[in-house]
């Protein structure tokens, strides 16, 4: 879907519109520096290279989608998407960082990092991006879609 100037000129069309972005493996790791992703077949991988002693380890975290499982931090103009854990091998690494959150079960990921690289972000005027709403997400077989709607 693209965003047309007579949707901008009728802003009541925007409220109803659903904005596809699509983030590939490649993406997510630019936006996430120090961490290799790996989607496939509606699984996402967390890849981390550790050093121990004289040899470099791969500590893989695996993560399946959750239905509908998203949320907007308004303070901090987060948007999450939520995982449920597969393997748990290196998550301490990223509950330390920002752009993690760890609930229970699940792990969250601030997939506006990623989105603001891409090239659908850089085409919504600057003055709607602020009212990107995240509403789902669905892991593909070789992507991260992640669907937006506009607030009020």
């Amino acid at each position: 879907m693209g965003i047309f100037i007579e949707d901008l000129l009728n802003f009541g069309n925007l409220i109803d519109a659903e904005l596809e972005i699509k983030l590939s493996a490649e993406e997510l790791s630019r936006a996430y520096s120090g961490f290799e992703f790996d989607i496939r077949d509606g699984i996402l991988r967390i890849l981390k290279g550790k050093k121990v002693l004289f040899f470099n380890k791969t500590q893989e975290i695996r993560l399946s989608e959750v239905d509908r499982k998203v949320k907007k931090d308004r303070e901090t103009s987060r948007q999450w998407v939520f995982f449920k854990v597969l393997s748990r091998n290196g998550i301490e690494d990223l509950q330390k960082l920002e752009a993690f959150s760890w609930n229970g079960e699940y792990l969250g990921l601030d997939v506006m990092p990623a989105v603001v690289l891409t090239e659908t972000y850089e085409k919504i005027p600057k003055q709607f991006r602020e009212k990107l709403l995240i509403n789902r997400y669905k892991i593909g077989k070789d992507y991260l879609s992640v669907f937006f709607k506009f607030e009020k």
